[in-house]
């Protein structure tokens, strides 16, 4: 056999196989294209260039300075009001809407984990982006924790999931922490979401502590930013360095993706 044949061989094996499990289990793309697991639209949704979403978390603003009159600096003129600088970076794919919805809630959700795979790679550059300039190894990648009761129904935890497959790519090291948020997001209010906390536990936690470990937060939906905000609190008080954080797609995105996205 020659070389060049082994790879198209594989292919025809691979797809022989995927023929035969089709026939229990259709594949189907999230956006409803049959024969494939991912089409090329969708496949493009997880492959783009990541943007800063930080500035549409209200949670993620903390209070930086306040004017009661409009003040002149140098031939900048500052109107009266308050200024907020973001908690921390966060970097999205791309907005929860669409196909990009569908896609995330067929993988959480749907029983759909092997997409995880197919959104790991487009997550790297992210994280790239946060430890350009940064010295030393490679990050370590902590998921967002769920409620016990969301594992049990999806029967699996798919952001530690992602931060594996994230970790088989290079983009850092996975660090899954025994952590426990304090209450659920539904049902709550703006204020009580701003004050979640969630809890680290454990040796990990500790020794990633004891060395100042530079991580960075994966999640899979942002939206007001209370999650991030609490992860950041946690990590950051056991003594880690938060470089930022990366999820795959924001309730908001700012107005010039926005606008570029509509007009695309």
């Amino acid at each position: 056999m020659t070389d060049t044949g082994a790879p198209t061989l594989w292919r025809t094996l691979r797809e022989a196989a995927a023929q035969t499990c089709a026939l229990v289990a259709p594949r189907r793309c999230p956006c409803g294209r049959e024969d494939t697991w991912l089409c090329e639209r969708c496949a493009k949704l997880v492959e783009a260039v990541p943007c800063r979403v930080e500035s549409c978390c209200d949670a993620l603003q903390e209070l930086s300075a306040a004017r009661v009159r409009e003040e002149q600096n140098g031939d900048l003129v500052l109107p009266a009001g308050v200024d907020h600088t973001p908690l921390l970076p966060v970097l999205a794919l791309g907005e929860y809407g669409g196909d990009l919805q569908r896609l995330i809630l067929a993988w959480k959700n749907g029983g759909m984990l092997h997409l995880g795979a197919r959104i790991a790679p487009g997550l790297s550059p992210a994280v790239a982006r946060l430890v350009e300039g940064a010295e030393g190894a490679a990050p370590f990648l902590v998921p967002v924790p769920s409620q016990r009761s969301a594992r049990l129904r999806r029967g699996e935890d798919h952001t530690a999931e992602l931060v594996r497959a994230m970790e088989r790519c290079g983009a850092g090291r996975a660090l899954l922490l025994r952590a426990q948020p304090t209450t659920a997001q539904e049902g709550q209010g703006a204020r009580q979401r701003r004050t979640r906390r969630i809890l680290l536990h454990g040796r990990a936690a500790r020794e990633a502590g004891r060395r100042a470990a530079p991580v960075v937060i994966v999640d899979d939906v942002v939206t007001t930013g209370s999650t991030l905000r609490g992860m950041h609190q946690a990590l950051t008080g056991a003594g880690m360095e938060v470089l930022g954080a990366v999820v795959v797609a924001s309730a908001r995105v700012p107005a010039l993706r926005a606008a570029g996205k509509r007009t695309g």
